[in-house]
């Protein structure tokens, strides 16, 4: 879950009625053409907005991102804690203590997978077996359907490359837990289609692409290291990875940059 409330649980008898007054009929009745007033999903209670959604507890609300001062204020605020943090596991604890998850949603716009403005969702430490846990997974949804994105933090500040500009342990060790994940998801996906139902909202099924397994669906991200860590090498192994294996090698100053790209942007 994203959110202190439980939003599975639908609205409250007060959020019924301020959305019956904005819309001009019931929550989650079909409008008819002629009828109603026009769409505002702004004006509509937060609640409205999220318990319309396959995964009420992890979407990411698109209106959140209309407030570009706040937007842009959280993310100096990442970057200043990003230049005094000592692990991945401070910028885990940070985004979810902050609710800063734009931070990484803004992933789907920073790499250019045109998924999400049909709904993104985010589920920090996505189990997918006992063994195995995905520090971020997030889902984009595009008229082609959903597309799942799987992020792993390494250290910003670890051994990131070696001398000679070749990937050092944070990021070889990624790559390796991404392998793993690949394997798994290819003999257990009927396991990981069963996970979604825990989290998913009861008036909804999931659709097809979460129950037969295609590959080209799937999106692979490390992040460790800043900016200066790159040499011209790393950035020919980034392109080496993208292309042959669909792993996006990026460093966290790519992320304060994406952030920012949200900026004055209506959706995901």
């Amino acid at each position: 879950m994203l959110y202190s409330r439980d939003y599975n649980l639908g609205l409250t008898e007060q959020e019924k009625e301020q959305y019956k007054i904005v819309t001009g009929r019931e929550f989650m009745e079909k409008r008819t053409s002629g009828f109603g007033r026009v769409n505002n999903p702004a004006k509509y209670p937060k609640a409205a907005r999220l318990c319309r959604t396959l995964f009420p507890n992890n979407f990411l609300d698109f209106i959140d991102l209309r407030n570009s001062d706040d937007i842009a204020n959280r993310n100096r605020q990442f970057l200043n804690h990003l230049n005094t943090c000592k692990n991945e596991r401070e910028i885990l604890n940070y985004i979810k203590e902050t609710e800063n998850y734009h931070i990484i949603g803004s992933l789907l716009h920073g790499m250019s997978l045109r998924i999400g403005h049909h709904g993104a969702f985010l589920f920090p430490e996505f189990q997918l077996s006992n063994k195995y846990q995905v520090d971020y997974l997030l889902l984009g949804k595009s008229s082609g359907g959903y597309e799942f994105v799987l992020v792993e933090l390494e250290n910003p500040y670890g051994n990131i490359m070696l001398k000679d500009g070749n990937l050092g342990a944070e990021f070889r060790d990624g790559i390796s837990q991404i392998d793993e994940w690949k394997r798994w998801l290819q003999n257990n996906y009927t396991s990981f289609s069963e996970t979604f139902k825990k989290y998913k909202n009861k008036e909804f099924d999931l659709p097809d692409e979460f129950y037969t397994l295609d590959l080209s669906r799937f999106h692979y991200v490390v992040i460790a290291g800043r900016r200066k860590d790159f040499t011209k090498l790393t950035y020919t192994i980034t392109r080496e990875k993208k292309k042959t294996d669909d792993i996006t090698l990026l460093h966290y100053d790519n992320l304060c940059d994406f952030s920012n790209l949200l900026i004055d942007k209506v959706t995901y």
